[in-house]
């Protein structure tokens, strides 16, 4: 199947690359704020039930593995290496992040929230997987 090329503007290029390193840095910010656990309502997310912050992996790593796979196409990687790359890549932030809070006092790294993230990272991929051949396939309608 002939790979289809989509053209970038160096804006385009530029945006599509910065915006996974945001996200990251994001993260990275939420993942430092130290809890107090005597507090009630502890952390940025204090008033969100622990439970419903557990389930934000999800969504939270699921955009982390889109982002990254629009950075890949914007740096022209193939189809299926922009595939498995972006979810190597959110699958290793996010361990990497939960490995990192175990340092934050009050936050604990779990591998629950490894689970969720990658049930985020897969669901992804596979919307990834369907934009891509339905948007991005040599059978898709071009302007």
């Amino acid at each position: 199947m002939p790979q289809v090329r989509h053209r970038f503007s160096p804006r385009q290029r530029r945006i599509a690359q910065l915006l996974p390193l945001a996200l990251m840095l994001v993260i990275f910010g939420l993942s430092s704020i130290s809890i107090d656990l005597a507090a009630p309502k502890a952390g940025a997310l204090g008033w969100v039930p622990p439970s419903l912050q557990n389930f934000l992996h999800i969504p939270l790593y699921g955009l982390l593995t889109f982002l990254w796979f629009g950075a890949l196409a914007a740096w022209g990687v193939g189809p299926r290496s922009r595939l498995l790359l972006a979810g190597l890549i959110a699958l290793g932030y996010g361990l990497f992040d939960e490995w990192y809070q175990l340092s934050v006092p009050g936050r604990f790294g779990s591998l629950t929230d490894v689970a969720l993230n990658l049930v985020g990272i897969l669901l992804a991929l596979l919307f990834c997987h369907w934009f891509q051949q339905r948007f991005w396939s040599p059978s898709a309608k071009s302007d």
